[in-house]
């Protein structure tokens, strides 16, 4: 063989070895060990499976509330998410949940949600609105970012005081 079909044949295998190796450290060693991590912290959740996490479980569990009657009552939580009704029944108000590779931390308790909102606002931006959400709401409160937002939220602010509502 010459040097050149060897290299012809050498370049796609190192080429499918290199992704085969990405695909192993996005889908299977980050992800057990950020969950390793997390619940050496004290934060359970339920376990991370290979590629899909917990959506398989969440799907299954949602199909199978919908699927039953309701009883006339207030409490609908268990019927709309029955996969975070359970997993709060598991593994407390704050668990580790998997949307495919991605980590969910879940925080169900009302003052850490307060305490992440008002505090981490450059932690968790608004994502860039699509184009769908752009023309359904146009470029108001919902979609705006930044400066923008701002102005626009202290206009729609004096709407909602104690006197206005009166």
């Amino acid at each position: 063989m010459s040097a050149l079909t060897k290299l012809a044949i050498l370049f796609p295998c190192c080429f499918i070895l290199v992704a085969f190796v990405k695909l192993l450290y996005d889908y299977l060693w980050r992800p057990l060990r950020l969950q390793h991590m997390m619940s050496s912290q004290g934060i359970k959740g339920p376990p991370y499976t290979f590629i899909h996490g917990n959506n398989k479980e969440a799907a299954q569990m949602t199909m199978e509330a919908l699927s039953k009657p309701m009883a006339l009552r207030h409490d609908i939580f268990p019927r709309v998410q029955p996969h975070v009704y359970s997993c709060v029944n598991r593994y407390g108000r704050n668990y580790l949940a998997w949307d495919g590779n991605r980590p969910e931390l879940v925080i169900t308790e009302p003052e850490l949600v307060n305490e992440v909102l008002k505090h981490s606002v450059t932690t968790f931006p608004k994502r860039k609105p699509t184009f769908f959400l752009t023309g359904l709401f146009g470029n108001g409160l919902v979609t705006a970012l930044g400066e923008k937002w701002v102005k626009q939220r202290k206009l729609a602010n004096y709407a909602f005081h104690g006197e206005s509502l009166k």
